[in-house]
């Protein structure tokens, strides 16, 4: 069998809708680049309604552990995702403050770890690249950090952007991909 065919399988893609999901992803990409304040804001609300939804399936499931012990760890971590997340929504201005140095010290530990895993890994194919990625994440942290509190208006909606316009971008690729792959069927 065919691998692009047993790949599409007998399902039916719109190709097209793909294509506009990944214009629509690069458009709000833009927008988030152009007004990175608003969509650090943008993202720090929605996250903060993602902790309050989660934080009633987490109290749901804590009911779920046999142990009282355990019972009560689910009622704590139900309770401070819902505090989390209520904070995020109250005070967004400093919930996107709080968000923008968890991700600056994300950018500069995991770039640490990335360069010791690189260096431990010498001589391995391919590694030259993790240890690039490395120095990168440990940039960006810098550069965060040296704008501190100032980049939490600009560094969440920068960085979202950026992805949305990659992710945008390859969703493109692959509406174009798959339309040309279903054409030779």
């Amino acid at each position: 069998m065919d691998t692009e065919r047993e790949v599409l399988g007998g399902t039916s893609i719109n190709w097209g809708a793909v294509k506009g999901v990944g214009i629509l992803l690069m458009v709000l990409g833009a927008v988030a680049i152009l007004v990175p304040a608003l969509a650090s804001w943008g993202v720090t609300i929605f996250i903060g309604w993602i902790l309050i939804f989660g934080s009633v399936f987490l109290f749901a499931s804590a009911f779920s552990y046999r142990r009282g012990s355990s019972l009560l760890v689910g009622i704590i971590w139900a309770v401070l995702a819902l505090a989390a997340g209520l904070y995020l929504l109250i005070d967004p201005g400093q919930g996107t403050k709080t968000l923008t140095l968890i991700l600056m010290i994300y950018f500069l530990v995991s770039g640490v770890f990335k360069i010791a895993v690189a260096v431990a890994g010498r001589g391995e194919p391919g590694i030259g690249w993790l240890a690039v990625n490395g120095v990168l994440s440990v940039i960006i942290g810098l550069i965060i950090l040296a704008d501190m509190p100032d980049a939490a208006d600009w560094a969440i909606g920068l960085l979202v952007g950026i992805d949305f316009i990659f992710a945008g971008w390859g969703l493109i690729s692959l509406g174009m991909a798959g339309r040309e792959l279903e054409g030779r069927g």
